[in-house]
This record gives structure tokens, sequence and C-alpha cells, in this order.
């Protein structure tokens, strides 16, 4: 990790002091999309627990919502999370009914 990620991270964690004793003592569900906001989110939660601020690693959470078929994103989401966090726990739903509704 480069030391301005490093420095952001370090800063975030400074400003959650409210909310750092229940980030904590709850693991948390991250939702995971593939794009850059919940890659850099899951990033942040790695880095909390690498520098063990926080015991629980996070459930990343993806949500399909069969609008189209994304089965190769969904396939380049799951390497990446294997890439970074292989103990993770990954979990998907999938809404069939507005894939239905699309017919």
């Amino acid at each position: 990790m480069n030391e301005t990620l490093e420095s952001i991270f370090q800063s975030a964690w400074s400003k959650l002091k409210n909310y750092q004793d229940f980030m904590k003592s709850k693991p948390a569900v991250i939702a995971f999309s593939g794009g850059k906001d919940s890659s850099l989110l899951l990033q942040f939660y790695i880095w909390l627990h690498n520098k063990n601020l926080i015991s629980h690693f996070p459930t990343i959470y993806h949500l399909d919502h069969s609008i189209r078929d994304n089965t190769e994103q969904e396939s380049d989401i799951l390497k990446y999370i294997q890439s970074i966090a292989p103990t993770s726990t990954f979990k998907k739903k999938t809404f069939l009914s507005l894939q239905l509704r699309q017919n």
C-alpha cells in the first residue's frame, strides 16, 4: 500500500472516533459492486483488519439485480476478492423476479 493511501486510511479512522468501538465490536457487511467506491471501502476494511483495529473480517455481499447478464463481471469480482481477501466470506443475492420482468 502506498503512503498516500495509508495516510488517507489513518485519517479516516481518526475521524471515525465516535464509531470505533462499534466498528471493533460488530462485524461489517460490505455491499460490493466491483466499482471504485466499494473497492476502496473493502480496501479500508482490509487495512483496519491488518492493523488489528477491528477483529472481525467483513462479509462481502454482492447484489445481482438480474437486469442484464453480468456473469463475466461477477467472475472478475470474485477473482478480485479472492486475490485480496482469500479467507473472506462472499455472499451473493440474486433477484430473479427482476429478471422475469425484463423478459
